[in-house]
């Protein structure tokens, strides 16, 4: 990744869950980030190499090995969002909108990585707002498509 965020690993398996520093989890495949703690970085190795002996078995086996796009899921539901419980009523929409402003912007340079926004079904406000955000603001960088109704799933150009 061409970016300048900052996290510790807090799982491990075929992505990695990195926590950033704003609280936010995303996943990584391996070649998506640097470490930089001498400890992380050999637990990440055995766990690296235990998983190589797993895909050779299963490329062996099945033909194909699995390909790994770059791909993070973010829930915007106020109570996931960090210092989302503390926002007024008035605001929540617009703090919501922020996160997914904030999300978009600082992967608008990873080519082909799909965010899944988790917006949940209620009464389709957000929902609305953030297509509408993609269909006329990031119409040329992003496209989107509709999956499960309370997810709205983020493709960046």
């Amino acid at each position: 990744m061409d970016s300048d965020l900052r996290g510790r690993i807090v799982s491990i398996g075929r992505k990695v869950g990195i926590e950033l520093e704003d609280g936010l989890v995303i996943e990584a495949s391996y070649g998506e980030f640097a470490v930089t703690s001498l400890s992380e970085l050999s637990s990440l190795k055995e766990t690296k190499v235990k998983a190589k002996k797993a895909d050779v078995r299963k490329t062996s086996s099945s033909g194909a090995s699995a390909s790994f796009g770059g791909s993070i899921s973010v829930d915007l539901h106020i109570e996931a969002i960090p210092g989302g419980r503390s926002i007024p009523k008035g605001q929540q929409l617009q703090f919501q909108l922020d996160t997914f402003r904030k999300v978009i912007r600082q992967n608008l340079s990873h080519k082909g990585m799909t965010i899944t926004f988790i917006h949940g079904i209620g009464d389709g406000i957000l929902k609305a707002a953030i297509r509408k955000e993609l269909d006329e603001v990031l119409a040329l960088r992003c496209s989107y498509s509709v999956g499960d109704p309370a997810v709205t799933i983020v493709t960046i150009r």
